[in-house]
């Protein structure tokens, strides 16, 4: 062994000895300091809300996310595979789906959506939208002329239920039922799995809901 490679080790062993003593003496103060028992029992806590809320998220998915907003009017889900739509339409007597993750001819989850709500006799309408910006006033005035038209009982949904969807149904609520604005805001919720926190770019939802609850519907041009 050369001198070099001993004084390397050397070096790697005293790093490895300092690493261990810090991270000793930061077990010591979690456990006996009660500002470090404090911060343990809260990481905890946001860990097992985390843990909870992420499996709140997952069950609704596994569901489909389905809810209904107004009973024989409008009813919403996420993404639906070719049985679970055709049971959705059955129970609810669906008239129409509307899609708000734009036509997608060629995708096996449209062209199989298509093909449900044609064997039902089922309108099927698109209306495409992003969860993660503000969409143009030409969206929501085409959403909304969709909602008011569509044969009812309607199903409305995106892929995962929550945040386009909730849009969707909050203003259904707010314009069309007349409901107050923080009853209709009950639909953009992290009931149905919508999550606008920690940088999340969805609150993009909440900020239009709030923006077109105040100051009305743009006009249709």
């Amino acid at each position: 062994m050369t001198e070099g490679t001993a004084n390397d080790r050397g070096r790697q062993s005293n790093v490895g000895r300092s690493c261990l003593a810090f991270f000793a003496t930061t077990n010591r103060f979690l456990k006996s300091h009660p500002i470090g028992r404090a911060m343990t029992y809260t990481t905890n806590a946001l860990l097992i809300c985390v843990g909870l809320a992420g499996g709140w998220a997952i069950g609704l998915q596994l569901v489909g996310n389905v809810h209904v907003v107004e009973p024989g009017v409008l009813y919403r889900s996420a993404q639906l595979n070719e049985q679970k739509l055709a049971d959705v339409i059955a129970a609810y007597g669906i008239k129409s789906v509307i899609n708000l993750r734009g036509e997608n001819s060629g995708s096996w989850w449209y062209d199989n959506e298509v093909a449900v709500t044609t064997a039902h006799g089922t309108s099927h309408l698109d209306v495409r939208m992003s969860a993660l910006q503000d969409p143009a006033d030409a969206t929501i005035a085409k959403l909304m002329e969709t909602m008011r038209t569509a044969p009812r009982p309607i199903l409305i949904h995106c892929q995962s239920g929550s945040d386009r969807t909730g849009l969707a149904a909050a203003l259904f609520e707010r314009f069309v039922e007349r409901r107050p604005a923080d009853i209709a805001a009950h639909q953009i919720s992290f009931r149905y799995g919508h999550f606008p926190w920690l940088g999340s770019r969805t609150i993009a939802m909440d900020r239009t809901y709030w923006r077109l609850s105040a100051g009305g519907l743009p006009k249709p041009e």
